[in-house]
């Protein structure tokens, strides 16, 4: 539940500033948990209440037990199950279509980094890169690696925890990251970023500072029972800035998995929190 909240918190506020976005993609967690977080967010999408979601509308109840008739899962296909090209072309017809009972139409495409190949990817890049209005993409991934990077930089990540893949090395350098960057220079994150040489360090760690700002985005939003750092946080940053750094951190896990130069990444990346953070 801890998960839905901080997705809750950074949708919200992303609707409220007018960035509603027009496709997610949720990873990491288990099959389970992903599907759960697909499912609350076509709820969120489709709810006629103002606080939502409410769970007790008409298209709660509906989204709820997957009967709602503004919510599309497209079929699979083949010995290997997978969502093809014609089915992505039916799903682009159909988005051309207004939604029936809710405001917003929503197509959930689960585990599209198993069932998704390249040439259905290709396909559906089209409709992200001119979507139709009043329409919601969720898609949901074990690991956003097999995905094409033109269809990652048109989405918003979530990242799911995985409990199991914390250590305390990882969790301690994700606090000298947040601490970094509330800092009133920049060598505290300097000192900081430069410890992400790794590939997996650096992932790893930035699925966590994610998190702990994700926190800090639930608890400006009235959800109190938080961690003290992301009490912090939620203190010293506007709920706009800390939205700057969750899709920062999102955007840098992306460049990770094309192979760049991490010396070059960790210092772009150094920047780029300083400059949110600190920006007039």
């Amino acid at each position: 539940m801890d998960d839905f909240l901080d997705i809750q918190a950074t949708f919200s506020d992303l609707v409220s500033n007018r960035r509603m976005p027009h496709a997610v993609l949720i990873e990491g967690g288990t099959a389970d948990k992903r599907a759960n977080a697909a499912k609350y967010l076509s709820m969120y999408a489709v709810c006629s209440s103002e606080k939502r979601p409410c769970g007790v509308c008409k298209n709660c109840i509906k989204a709820k037990g997957m009967g709602h008739s503004d919510i599309y899962t497209p079929k699979l296909s083949g010995k290997t199950n997978i969502i093809s090209v014609e089915a992505v072309r039916e799903l682009i017809k159909d988005a051309s279509i207004i939604p029936n009972e809710a405001d917003t139409k929503v197509f959930i495409l689960s585990d599209v980094d198993r069932c998704m190949p390249e040439i259905s990817q290709n396909a559906f890049l089209k409709i992200l890169e001119e979507p139709p209005q009043s329409t919601l993409f969720i898609l949901t991934a074990e690991s956003s690696k097999k995905m094409l990077s033109t269809i990652l930089s048109r989405v918003q990540v979530f990242t799911l925890k995985n409990e199991n893949a914390t250590d305390e090395q990882t969790d301690a350098l994700a606090l000298e990251i947040i601490e970094g960057i509330l800092a009133l220079n920049e060598h505290k994150l300097l000192l900081a970023t430069a410890k992400l040489s790794n590939r997996v360090v650096f992932k790893d760690t930035l699925n966590v500072v994610s998190e702990y700002l994700r926190q800090a985005l639930s608890q400006s939003v009235g959800n109190t029972n938080q961690s003290d750092i992301a009490k912090t946080v939620a203190k010293k940053l506007t709920r706009q800035r800390i939205i700057g750094l969750i899709e920062l951190s999102s955007k840098a896990t992306i460049k990770a998995d094309r192979n760049v130069n991490m010396a070059l990444l960790t210092t772009w990346l150094c920047g780029e929190y300083r400059r949110i953070s600190w920006q007039r």
